[in-house]
């Protein structure tokens, strides 16, 4: 049942709802494991359990098709592991399997001809919704699937994979300043859809 309130708090529970910390269980002793070449091959195991599921929800949100998805983990771990047998090092983990994973995702929306212009633009009244916490997250699951590809990719990585804006920032080569008004382009566009559903349902 949707009723009036401040778009502050309905993006609240969004966002409360959402993974923001995730924890990834990579420590310092798996990282020399995983980048030293005689304990590469048993280290590198224990790191794909401890990211693999994290890089396939970034791709299934991004292409909304668990064959893709899947296909893009696995090609991701692959590509890590070439790296690594090339004799590169693995500092910071997580987004650099993310950034494998998402050059990936990228080719896959462009052989698909979708639009990831940004010259669209979407202005808004704010909403004043209140949704229950389940049903509300099924409707931002849909609603960021239908963002245009390069805004859902920057609030995806923002806020699903909790990366701050300098690390995206350095990921894709973007300023950190693009990168926030990407996410805040995004935020305009799920407050638009939430406030589109609250009156169909009225």
């Amino acid at each position: 049942m949707f009723c009036d309130v401040t778009f502050c708090a309905m993006m609240g529970l969004v966002l409360r709802a959402m993974p923001f910390h995730f924890t990834i269980s990579i420590d310092e002793k798996l990282l020399e494991r995983l980048n030293n070449q005689k304990t590469r091959e048993v280290a590198f195991g224990e790191f794909y359990d401890a990211l693999s599921r994290h890089v396939y929800m970034y791709a299934l949100r991004m292409t909304s098709c668990t064959s893709e998805a899947s296909d893009i983990t696995q090609e991701t771990f692959i590509r890590v592991h070439s790296h690594l047998c090339r004799g590169n090092a693995i500092t910071d983990p997580l987004p650099f399997c993310l950034l494998i994973a998402r050059q990936r995702v990228l080719n896959v929306l462009r052989d698909q001809k979708l639009d990831i212009d940004l010259e669209e633009h979407h202005i808004v009244v704010d909403p004043y919704v209140e949704i229950e916490r389940a049903d509300l997250m099924r409707h931002v699951e849909h609603a960021i699937g239908k963002l245009p590809v390069i805004l859902r990719d920057a609030f995806v990585l923002r806020y699903y994979d909790g990366l701050s804006y300098d690390a995206i920032s350095d990921m894709i080569n973007e300023q950190p300043g693009t990168i926030r008004m990407r996410v805040q382009r995004a935020k305009s566009m799920l407050r638009a859809e939430l406030m589109a559903v609250r009156k169909e349902v009225r």
